[in-house]
C-alpha cells in the first residue's frame, strides 16, 4: 500500500520525522461490524502527520529498524514522549440516517531529550489484531525548552453496540523503553443522544390504545427499507413466556391483544431482522390496576400432602409480591395465622413447604400481598370444630407457658374466654401429657415453642345440656300460651299460610348479587338486602357469603360457574351498582385517565364480574337477564353508566315492589303480587334503616 499523508504538510529537510502505533484490542459482540470507512489522522499546529500502515503486524518491545539517514550536521532525532491517552464515541456515516458507532483516539505528545526515535500507532483486536503506523513530522525550528508538542488525533475504530474496548499506545525505541498508555472504551447504547442515527436502534413508535374487549398497539413512525420483529411476552422470573412466535412488522399496522391476555407483567421485544440485534423493550401495564385483577383472578394455589409434610403450589400469569401464611380454620370463623413467623415468601410455579408444620384438617393456607388476603386453600372444607389452639413455651430456666389462639391473638391461657378464664387449664395439660392433643406445629427450640390442637368437645357437654334444658322449658311455655290463645294461634297460622303463598311466586328462583365492597358499612346493607330475599325462598348467591369457595377458585372461575348456573336456572343477576362500582366501570372502561382511582381492590369481585357481564351488554343480549338496582340515598341512578341503563333500574327502597316482581318473572298471578306488595313494606323498611346505619359508618 502507497501511504498517503492526511494532514500537516509534506516532509522537508527541516523537519524531524517520528513514528507512532496505536493498539486496540476489542472484545467484540455478534453484532460488531468491520470499518467500511476510511480511517483518519490529524495533528495540531506545526506538527505534520500521515497514516502509513491501516493494517500492520506490531507489538511492544519489539525492535525497529533505524530511521533513514538525516542530513549532515543535524542534531540527532529527539526522543517523543505520549503524555495522555483519551477516547470517546463518534459516529461514521453513509449519510443522515445510516451511521456506525465507532471511538476517536486523542494523543497528547511531549519532547524528552535529543535522541534518535520512531513513534508508532498499532490497533489489536480480541480475535485478531489490527495495527495502524502513523508517522509524524516535527519541525526542525522547534523550541526545544518547550517540552510540550502537541496532540494527535485518530479516527477511529469501529466498537459494536455496548461493547468494550482495551485500547494500547506505545512508542517503539532503540535506546530506551518508553512508557505504555492504556484505556478502556465502552461503546455505546440504544439510549446514547445519538444513537437514533445508527440503523440497529431505529426502531418503530409504539402507542397503546385501551378498549372494553381489547388493547390495541399501534406501530407508527416506521423506519424506511427496514422489517422488525415483535414479540409479545410474560415477564417471568423463571423465564419470559412467549404469546405465540414473534411477528414479522414491514410496515405500520396495528396488533390486537384480547383484554384477558392483558396482564401486568406483559411486556414486549422490537428488533430489527439482524442476528443480534439490540432490543427495545416496554412493558405498559406494570402499574395498571385492571391488569393486576386479571393475574391475581387467574392465579392458583394448591396444597398436597406428600409423605406427612404439607406441599403448597402457586402458579399465576405474572410474578407477585407477596408471602404463604399458614392458618388455623375453626368453622364458621375466620381463618388466623397460626405463629408471627410461620410464612413464606411467594414463588410461583415451585413447589414450598413449611418447616415443622404438621397436615391437619383445619389449616389453611393463605396467600397474602401487602396487608390484603387474595387466596385461601384448605386441607378440608369441612373443618373438625370445637378444638382449640395451644401454644407452648419454655423459658431459658424451663419454665413452660401456655397460650390461646383467640380471634387472631395468643392470648394466656388465664385470660382466655375459651378455657373459661383459667378454669380448664390443669385439665388441657393433662390431655397434652396423655397424648389426647395433636401436634401442629414445632419449632426449632424450646423459645419458639410447640402448637397442639385439643378437643373441647368433652368439656363443652354439661354445658349444652342445661341449654338444652332451658329451651325446652321456653317452648313449651310459648306453645301452652298460644294454646290459651286459640283466636291469636289462628290469625296466626292465617299469616303464616299468606306469607308461604306470597314466597311461592319467588320459591327457588336464583338471583346472583354482585356489588363493589366500598367499605363495611356498604357490605352490611348489601348483606341485608341478600337476607331479606332469602326469607321469601330465594336461592341466592353472594360474594361475602361464598368467600372461602372464592379463596380456592378465584373470582373468576366462581362467578362463571355462578352465572352459568343462574342463566340455565332462568334466574337473574342483580348488578347494584354504588360509587365504587360507578368509579370501577370507569377504570375498566377507560372513561377516566389512567392511574386516578389508584384505591380499586385489584382483588375486586366487581372487577372481575366485568369480564363476565360486559359482552352480554355489549351485545344487546341483557334484557330478561340482569337486573340493575342501586340504593338511592347512596348514588343517584343517573350516575349509573348509560351501557348498563339498557335494562330497568330499580332505586331502592322506593321501587322494592318493582324489583320484586322482575325477580318473579312475568308468571306472577293478581293473589301473589298482592302479597308480594305486603312483603315489600317490611323490606323497604329494613333496607331504610340499614342504610342510616352505612351512611353513619362511612362518615365517620
Amino acid at each position: 500500500m502507497t501511504p498517503e499523508p492526511l494532514s500537516g504538510s509534506q516532509f522537508t529537510p527541516d523537519m524531524w520525522i517520528l513514528s507512532l502505533a496505536l493498539i486496540l484490542v476489542h472484545l467484540p459482540s455478534t453484532c460488531f461490524q468491520p470499518a467500511t470507512f476510511p480511517d483518519s489522522v490529524s495533528c495540531s499546529q506545526n506538527l505534520g502527520c500521515r497514516l502509513l500502515e491501516r493494517d500492520v503486524v506490531c507489538t511492544p518491545g519489539e525492535a525497529m529498524p533505524a530511521p533513514q539517514q538525516l542530513p549532515r550536521g543535524w542534531p540527532s532525532a529527539p526522543t517523543l514522549q505520549l503524555t495522555q491517552l483519551k477516547t470517546s464515541t463518534t459516529l461514521q456515516c453513509k449519510h443522515e440516517q445510516d451511521c456506525l458507532p465507532c471511538v476517536q483516539v486523542t494523543l497528547q505528545l511531549g519532547l524528552l531529550e535529543f535522541r534518535r526515535t520512531h513513534v508508532l500507532l498499532s490497533a489489536q483486536t480480541y480475535a485478531s489484531s489490527r495495527c495502524v503506523a502513523v508517522e509524524i513530522w516535527l519541525p526542525h525550528t522547534h523550541d526545544w525548552v518547550n517540552s510540550t508538542l502537541g496532540s494527535l488525533q485518530f479516527d477511529c475504530f469501529p466498537v459494536a453496540l455496548s461493547g468494550e474496548l482495551h485500547v494500547t499506545a506505545f512508542i517503539r525505541s532503540l535506546y530506551q523503553s518508553t512508557p505504555v498508555l492504556k484505556d478502556t472504551h465502552y461503546g455505546p447504547n440504544c439510549t446514547w443522544l445519538k444513537a437514533k442515527a445508527i440503523r440497529l436502534c431505529q426502531v418503530p413508535r409504539l402507542e397503546i390504545f385501551v378498549k372494553p374487549e381489547e388493547v390495541v398497539l399501534q406501530v407508527l413512525d416506521f423506519p424506511v427499507g427496514q422489517h422488525f420483529d415483535l414479540w409479545l411476552y410474560l415477564n417471568q422470573t423463571r423465564e419470559p413466556k412467549g404469546l405465540g412466535d414473534p411477528r414479522l412488522l414491514t410496515q405500520p399496522e396495528n396488533v390486537s391483544i384480547p383484554v384477558s391476555q392483558v396482564f401486568s407483567c406483559l411486556c414486549l421485544q422490537v428488533w430489527t431482522k439482524v442476528k443480534d440485534s439490540p432490543r427495545t423493550y416496554l412493558c405498559p401495564f406494570e402499574n395498571d390496576a385492571a391488569a393486576l385483577a386479571r393475574v391475581w383472578a387467574q392465579s392458583r394455589l394448591e396444597l398436597n400432602v406428600f409423605g406427612g409434610t404439607l406441599s403448597c403450589s402457586f402458579s399465576s400469569p405474572c410474578d407477585l409480591p407477596g408471602e404463604l401464611v399458614p392458618c388455623w380454620s375453626g368453622g364458621l370463623s375466620a381463618c388466623h395465622p397460626l405463629h408471627p413467623k410461620l410464612r413464606l415468601a411467594l414463588i410461583s410455579h415451585e413447589p414450598q413447604e413449611f418447616p415443622g408444620l404438621t397436615p391437619h384438617p383445619n389449616i389453611c393456607v393463605q396467600v397474602k400481598s401487602n396487608g390484603r388476603t387474595y387466596r385461601q386453600r384448605c386441607l378440608q372444607d369441612d373443618p373438625v370444630e370445637k378444638l382449640l389452639l395451644l401454644w407452648k413455651t419454655q423459658d431459658s430456666q424451663g419454665n413452660p407457658s401456655f397460650r390461646v389462639l383467640e380471634q387472631d391473638t395468643w392470648v394466656p391461657i388465664a385470660q382466655a374466654a375459651s378455657t373459661r378464664n383459667g378454669f380448664l387449664e390443669e385439665a388441657l395439660q393433662n390431655d397434652l401429657q396423655s397424648g389426647e392433643c395433636s401436634q401442629v406445629w414445632h419449632g426449632k427450640d424450646n423459645e419458639a415453642g410447640k402448637i397442639w390442637a385439643c378437643s373441647l368437645e368433652k368439656y363443652c357437654r354439661t354445658h349444652w345440656v342445661l341449654v338444652w334444658m332451658v329451651t325446652l322449658l321456653s317452648v313449651c311455655s310459648l306453645l301452652f300460651v298460644l294454646l290459651l290463645k286459640k283466636e291469636a294461634l289462628k290469625g296466626w297460622l292465617r299469616l303464616l299460610k299468606e306469607d308461604y303463598g306470597s314466597r311461592g311466586a319467588l320459591l327457588g328462583r336464583h338471583v346472583l348479587i354482585l356489588y363493589s365492597p366500598d367499605h363495611a358499612g356498604f357490605e352490611h346493607l348489601v348483606s341485608s338486602l341478600a337476607a331479606a330475599l332469602t326469607q321469601l325462598q330465594l336461592a341466592v348467591s353472594l360474594e361475602l357469603w361464598s368467600r372461602g369457595k372464592l379463596g380456592s377458585l378465584g373470582p373468576m372461575q366462581w362467578l362463571h360457574a355462578q352465572r352459568q348456573q343462574v342463566l340455565q336456572e332462568g334466574g337473574s343477576i342483580v348488578l347494584l351498582f354504588s360509587p365504587g362500582a360507578v368509579a370501577s366501570c370507569a377504570e375498566w372502561l377507560g372513561w377516566e385517565e389512567k392511574g386516578t382511582l389508584s384505591h380499586i381492590d385489584p382483588n375486586s369481585t366487581f372487577l372481575a364480574s366485568l369480564n363476565c357481564v360486559l359482552p352480554d351488554f355489549l351485545a344487546g343480549k341483557a334484557k330478561d337477564r340482569y337486573v340493575v338496582a342501586c340504593f338511592e340515598e347512596l348514588l343517584h341512578v343517573d350516575k349509573i353508566p348509560a351501557l348498563f341503563r339498557s335494562v330497568p333500574v330499580y332505586p331502592l327502597p322506593s321501587q322494592v315492589f318493582s324489583f320484586l316482581l322482575a325477580l318473579a318473572g312475568p308468571r306472577v298471578g293478581h293473589e301473589q303480587r298482592s302479597r308480594l306488595r305486603r312483603h315489600a313494606v317490611w323490606i323497604s323498611k329494613s333496607l331504610e334503616r340499614a342504610v342510616q346505619e352505612c351512611q353513619k359508618k362511612d362518615t365517620s
